[in-house]
């Protein structure tokens, strides 16, 4: 796959695609003359009741496996981060390692550290070893980053952690009351959650601007059921089954597909549910699956299948730094090709053609 194949593509869907809306929101049926596969479109509003109770125990049941990101904790006494913080953190994906002194901390094993000093004499004789802490996380390649957590009345420490490269400085808590807890909480996650955003989005170099920006003027010409189906199409060069889902707010919704017998009464799929918030979240690709497991048994229900096979590849659709979709796509059982090219695509424009 190219961008000049995407391209032209696109430029036909545009130009000669002809889409037969079916009364009674039926799904689009779509075909383009460049390809066999038969694309169904499903409608653009989402159902009136997109979550049922199926989908509701499924999220319960698959949140432990959910892992986003590892979150190393660098504190001696980690009562203030047991309880409802560390609940909401596995919530999100987030797995966290404690850490007692700085001799302990490994940068290798986490995505991001959190160093927690209550008291400023938790640290003192140990200023250097925090100074090495910090610097082997800002050499890392993407650099750690690293939120202090501490009081910060001593200006010249803090100009040296400044200096070290620490991501993040935040006072500690002053007391152990649930008000300020939570507030303590919310604010402490809200830094972590978008220091984590910004290491991914440095992971993965984009285009161009100028590229992005000609393929999605291009689809904004189009109709948004063109835009998706041309996407399809491009994947139907490589599997024999297809579908996009849109990443909501709190919902990831099938928006159209080929070789799975989609149903308009089943399209939804709850956020934060595993395989599909991983794949979301971090951008990376997942070319492997387990049939098994509880969340892909809903995607294979969404998709109006029994089962998906192992070999099933779930590709995230980028747009503006971010993922707008999912591609989950398969060959009934048969080994996967070579995906790098698609992935790198879809990965960098696909998600100019979710709408």
């Amino acid at each position: 796959v190219s961008l000049t194949a995407f391209a032209e593509t696109v430029g036909a869907a545009a130009s000669n695609l002809e889409v037969d809306r079916v009364l009674g929101e039926e799904f689009l049926e779509v075909s383009l003359p460049l390809s066999r596969a038969k694309i169904h479109v499903l409608p653009s509003e989402p159902p009136q009741n997109p979550l049922d109770d199926l989908l509701a125990d499924l999220e319960v049941d698959a949140s432990t496996e959910l892992l986003i990101a590892r979150v190393g904790v660098a504190v001696q006494d980690p009562r203030w981060w047991r309880g409802s913080l560390e609940r909401e953190w596995r919530r999100r994906g987030w797995r966290v390692r404690f850490f007692s002194v700085a001799e302990d901390v490994d940068i290798g094993d986490v995505d991001l550290l959190v160093v927690h000093h209550q008291q400023a004499s938790s640290w003192a004789g140990r200023e250097g070893q925090w100074l090495q802490v910090i610097g082997r996380a800002t050499a890392a390649d993407p650099p750690l980053p690293v939120v202090w957590v501490a009081p910060l009345s001593d200006a010249g420490w803090v100009h040296q952690l400044i200096e070290a490269g620490v991501s993040f400085l935040m006072p500690a808590p002053q007391a152990e009351a649930s008000e300020s807890m939570a507030r303590f909480g919310a604010d402490v996650s809200l830094v972590v959650e978008r220091l984590l955003e910004a290491r991914r989005s440095e992971e993965h170099s984009a285009l161009p601007p100028g590229v992005t920006d000609l393929v999605s003027a291009l689809l904004s010409e189009s109709d948004p059921d063109q835009g998706v189906s041309s996407l399809l199409q491009v994947a139907a060069e490589h599997f024999e089954r297809g579908a996009v889902l849109m990443a909501e707010e709190t919902l990831v919704r099938c928006r159209a597909g080929f070789g799975y017998p989609l149903d308009r009464n089943s399209t939804t799929l709850p956020r934060e549910v595993g395989l599909l918030e991983h794949v979301i979240c971090t951008g990376e690709a997942v070319m492997a699956i387990d049939p098994e497991s509880g969340e892909v048994g809903g995607l294979a229900e969404v998709l109006g299948v029994s089962e998906l096979p192992a070999a099933t590849a779930v590709i995230p659709l980028g747009r503006g730094g971010g993922v707008a979709g999912i591609l989950v796509a398969d060959r009934q059982g048969r080994e996967l090709p070579d995906l790098d090219d698609l992935v790198l695509l879809a990965g960098r424009l696909g998600g100019a053609a979710v709408r």
